[in-house]
């Protein structure tokens, strides 16, 4: 036969063939068990679309493998019982607990959530303080058993399961319970009202997906997916964003309130010449902060007309006016008649003292008596010294900043009291604070700042709402808003205002003056790692070379796993950051002597909870917030602050553990001696599979005495 007949017979062939051919199976459609209950997580859209983190997340993997994931929204008690008797399919919004670690098949965290108390009108700031209380839980979910394992002494004057949140919140509007006690996705809905307490701050219950046994093989996939996901920062947006949706949707508008807005313009009064960071402050490009940012969005997402009045003396007129509304309240933190208007969280409100850098720190308040201290006229400082100190202390008012620096320069006060955020921005084109000055002490006051409604203001419901979506707004925002940092503005003022809370000011003004001259965004992760190791440094003495120690074994070590350049350069850099979150420890435990208490030590354990907290938003990664975050977690479980087990704990931190407990056990602390190499190989070596992870240790016999090199050589 010719060429042209084969050709044609093969043709015909596989013509024939594929009039045959089976299609390809469709993938199995696997069922997703998800608590139909309104939250960011899932929601329903007014036309019945589903909507929320879920959803997103779901299609996210089903596009990646081509896989049949259905949400299948059900009842709380019913996903319950289908969760514990390991029925098909895959469950979302599981509480990841130790005991379910150990018995169900779990994903990688998601997230993690809060534990929250909710109230019509009550407030408690310890767990201890709910004793008393008529508590409500939802059955079927993991959040009492968390709260019972983590507080075994406390009891509660009743406690009661419901159904659902909705029943919980009716028992509550109804006054047959006190509080309502779940995770913070639960009171996300800005249709209710109450008062949101946090009894629990350093419990965190991780989120997780869960399995039925005939699905284990889908749970690598999913791993891989959610860790791509947490590398590329897809996961924070997709949180974030849906929050920020789910709030949204649920913003509603009463008709005494359309009302009234019909009929009114809102008027908001705001400090002119006093900042209150983060609530506001003044730079170069005019007034920064989340009150401006809530009267933008009131603006423009919610068409409200709103007069905003700028004003000198704000703290003084604060008292004499007494306005409805007030985007800056200043309190005391057990004000009742301020907490029954909050409608949003509150701020620790310091002021900070400077003076020349030849003079003493402030190392306590007391010391300012008989001193002569320089305020802005009518600033809330001022009225702080009156009422803490009455003629003990020598007020010299100032009408502004110039005038304050000039009085202290020419030795006509001691002292300067006011915010950081005021002064640091006009100090700002001077040398390094004119060469003159520095940050000596800070208030110990129990002020708070925030913003406040008359509770029966018409408005007092819609403004509640305003606020909290304008708050994930904001976060939104600043999280891919990288000019911000060159001008030290809004995402550096809001850790400064965080560092406030928890530190002594004058290792936030080191902070400060490290960031001040960032001009490249390439330069920014550099100078904020060395601004923070010096902060760090400064707050604990006993630190010494600690720090550059651990980040060498750290980079060592990523180097001989064959990491990728980009993830040995992050190791190495951010490791010297693990314990950041220990500015946040008073000195009366970080530099005690004997043994830690019980209630010690967990005020101990919250550094690394802090230490993330404070380098949120500065964009360094999720290198340098895993390493901060769960630098404690151990191999088995037994580990804090979220019990991680084996693999879920990110490597970077397993690495950072491993070399953190072999300097800690050579250097030389105040309650112990030094331990020598090869003590210190001997517990590294039992803690394999305990607390450490096993591929590090057999890393670690393979390379231990270049541990011990690196300690001789950068030795304190």
């Amino acid at each position: 036969m010719t060429p042209l007949v084969w050709i044609a017979l093969l043709a015909g062939l596989l013509w024939a063939r594929s009039l045959f051919a089976q299609p390809a199976p469709e993938p199995p459609v696997i069922p997703v068990w998800i608590y139909n209950a309104d939250s960011f997580e899932f929601w329903r859209t007014p036309q019945g679309e589903m909507a929320g983190f879920y959803p997103e997340l779901i299609r996210a993997i089903n596009q990646k493998y081509r896989t049949q994931l259905q949400l299948q929204p059900i009842s709380g008690p019913e996903i319950g019982q289908r969760f514990n008797a390991d029925s098909y399919g895959v469950y979302a919004g599981v509480l990841r607990t130790e005991a379910r670690a150990r018995s169900k098949i779990l994903s990688s965290q998601l997230f993690n959530n809060e534990v929250v108390a909710a109230s019509p009108s009550l407030s408690v700031n310890t767990a201890e303080e709910l004793s008393n209380a008529r508590v409500l839980f939802r059955q079927s979910d993991a959040t009492l058993d968390s709260v019972q394992k983590r507080y075994p002494d406390l009891k509660f004057r009743s406690l009661r399961l419901v159904a659902s949140s909705e029943e919980a919140f009716r028992l509550l509007s109804e006054h047959k319970a006190d509080f309502y006690i779940n995770d913070a996705s639960e009171m996300e809905n800005t249709q209710r009202y109450y008062l949101l307490s946090r009894p629990f701050p350093e419990l965190r219950i991780p989120v997780v997906l869960g399995f039925s046994p005939e699905l284990r093989d889908l749970r690598e996939k999913v791993n891989a997916f959610i860790g791509e996901w947490y590398r590329s920062g897809k996961m924070r947006n997709a949180l974030e964003e849906s929050k920020r949706d789910y709030l949204l949707s649920r913003i509603t508008i009463s008709p005494e309130e359309q009302a009234w807005l019909a009929s009114h313009r809102l008027q908001i009064w705001l400090p002119k010449n006093e900042n209150f960071a983060p609530i506001i402050w003044k730079d170069s490009r005019g007034y920064q902060g989340t009150a401006i940012n809530m009267i933008h969005d009131m603006r423009e997402l919610l068409g409200m007309e709103v007069d905003v009045h700028f004003i000198d003396n704000y703290t003084e007129a604060l008292q004499k006016q007494r306005w409805p509304i007030r985007m800056v309240d200043v309190a005391e933190n057990r004000d009742t008649g301020h907490a029954a208007g909050r409608i949003g969280p509150d701020v620790a409100w310091h002021n900070v003292y400077y003076n020349r850098i030849n003079q003493p720190f402030l190392w306590d308040e007391e010391s300012i008596r008989s001193q002569r201290v320089g305020v802005l006229a009518g600033s809330f400082s001022g009225q702080y010294l009156q009422a803490r100190f009455g003629n003990d202390v020598v007020i010299v008012e100032q009408p502004g900043i110039n005038e304050l620096i000039d009085a202290i320069e020419n030795n006509k006060i001691d002292y300067i009291l006011g915010d950081l955020s005021s002064l640091e921005s006009r100090l700002r084109g001077n040398e390094l604070f004119r060469g003159v000055l520095k940050v000596a002490g800070v208030t110990r006051s129990e002020f708070v700042i925030g913003p406040w409604v008359e509770p029966d203001h018409p408005l007092f419901h819609l403004l509640t709402q305003a606020h909290r979506l304008s708050g994930f707004r904001t976060q939104l925002e600043r999280s891919g808003d990288q000019e911000f940092f060159p001008a030290l503005t809004k995402n550096t003022l809001k850790v400064i205002s965080v560092v406030l809370l928890i530190t002594a000011l004058f290792s936030s003004g080191m902070l400060v003056m490290m960031r001040r001259h960032i001009k490249e965004n390439r330069l920014v992760n550099r100078n904020i790692v060395q601004a923070l190791e010096k902060v760090n440094r400064a707050h604990d003495d006993e630190t010494g070379s600690h720090i550059q120690r651990v980040a060498k074994y750290c980079g060592m070590m990523a180097r001989e796993l064959n990491l990728s350049r980009k993830m040995i350069s992050e190791i190495e850099r951010f490791a010297s950051l693990h314990d950041v979150g220990k500015i946040a420890v008073p000195d009366r435990i970080l530099r005690k002597q004997g043994p830690l208490t019980e209630q010690e030590f967990s005020e101990m354990k919250l550094h690394t909870t802090k230490g993330y907290m404070i380098i949120q938003g500065l964009g360094l990664g999720p290198v340098a917030e895993n390493i901060i975050h769960f630098h404690h977690e151990k191999w088995d479980g037994s580990g804090y602050p979220e019990g991680l087990r084996g693999e879920n704990i990110p490597l970077e931190a397993r690495i950072l553990a491993l070399a953190d407990v072999y300097d800690a056990l050579r250097q030389k602390r105040i309650y112990k001696p030094g331990f020598s190499h090869e003590l210190a190989c001997e517990v590294i070596l039992d803690g394999a599979g305990k607390h450490f992870d096993p591929q590090l240790i057999a890393l670690f016999r393979q390379h231990h005495l270049k541990f011990c090199m690196i300690f001789d050589s950068l030795a304190d």
